[in-house]
């Protein structure tokens, strides 16, 4: 799990309050749903993100439905994650749809919730 291999970009522990469980990566129904907790730093993301990846374009070939979901405990770092992954699925030719942010010429940033 990326969140907890690594410390934050500023050397400290990621603020993570989520258990460490085993990981589980079966799929029992028709669908998966996946929260992958990523780490800031994409260098830590990348072997995780390829299991993933590898995981979920299997799951598709099977006909499973999947839902997955990538956040970072410091959210400006998500959406990017995201990005990543999904470029991780469309390099597999994984069946996805393409996403457009590669028409977006000014990527934005993550808002703030509150």
């Amino acid at each position: 799990r990326p969140a907890y291999s690594q410390p934050g970009s500023d050397g400290k522990p990621l603020e993570v309050r989520k258990p460490k469980l085993p990981l589980q990566p079966v799929v029992t129904a028709s669908f998966s749903l996946v929260r992958l907790i990523s780490h800031p730093r994409q260098e830590i993301n990348q072997s995780f993100m390829q299991e993933w990846a590898s995981l979920v374009d299997n799951w598709l070939r099977l006909g499973k439905r999947v839902y997955f979901f990538v956040h970072c405990p410091i959210e400006k770092y998500s959406p990017g994650n995201a990005r990543y992954f999904q470029q991780l699925l469309e390099e597999r030719s994984a069946i996805v749809p393409p996403l457009p942010w590669n028409k977006i010429e000014n990527f934005p940033t993550q808002l703030s919730l509150f």
